[in-house]
Formats: C-alpha cells, sequence, structure tokens
C-alpha cells in the first residue's frame, strides 16, 4: 500500500514535470516532490504493520490481561500497547 503510494507520488511529479509549460505545473510539481520528501521522512527507519481493529483490540485485551496477572508489562509490551491504542485512536 505505502509502496503504491509512492509510486503514484512519483509519476505524479514526473507527469507534472512533463507539463512545465503550464503555469500550474510547477506548484504543484513541487508540491508532490514535498510530499515524496514528507513521505520518505515518515517512513524512514519504521517497518508499516497492517491490522484490522478486531486484530488491534484483541492484541490490547491480551496485553491488559497480562498486565493484570503479572502487575507489569515489559517495556517492549507496554510500549506497542501504547502504540496500538494510539493507532486505534487513528483507525477511521
Amino acid at each position: 500500500m505505502f509502496e503504491d503510494y509512492r509510486q503514484w507520488l512519483e509519476a505524479e511529479l514526473k507527469r507534472l514535470g512533463n507539463a512545465g509549460h503550464q503555469a500550474y505545473a510547477f506548484g504543484q510539481a513541487n508540491m508532490a516532490k514535498r510530499a515524496l520528501e514528507r513521505f520518505d521522512q515518515e517512513l524512514a527507519g519504521r517497518t508499516a504493520v497492517l491490522l484490522q481493529r478486531p486484530r488491534i483490540d484483541a492484541v490490547l485485551t491480551a496485553l491488559e490481561q497480562l498486565a493484570e496477572k503479572d502487575t507489569a508489562l515489559d517495556p517492549a509490551l507496554e510500549a506497542l500497547r501504547v502504540e496500538l491504542q494510539t493507532a486505534r485512536g487513528q483507525v477511521l
């Protein structure tokens, strides 16, 4: 999905670059270039994992149950729990 989006941005940049005779093309090409730069910056050092909301809910429930039993989660699991809660809040 991310690769498809990046390829689309690159195609738009190329298409707009070829339409240089049109006044708006320069602005549009600059916007596409900035979008590519921002996209690369946002994804740098990250791995995208696509999870459906029911899966996120199930993992969060399991982590909460584990925390109740042990009274404290490993810091890595606690960080994952927080990231999943944040992602769940951003899901449409």
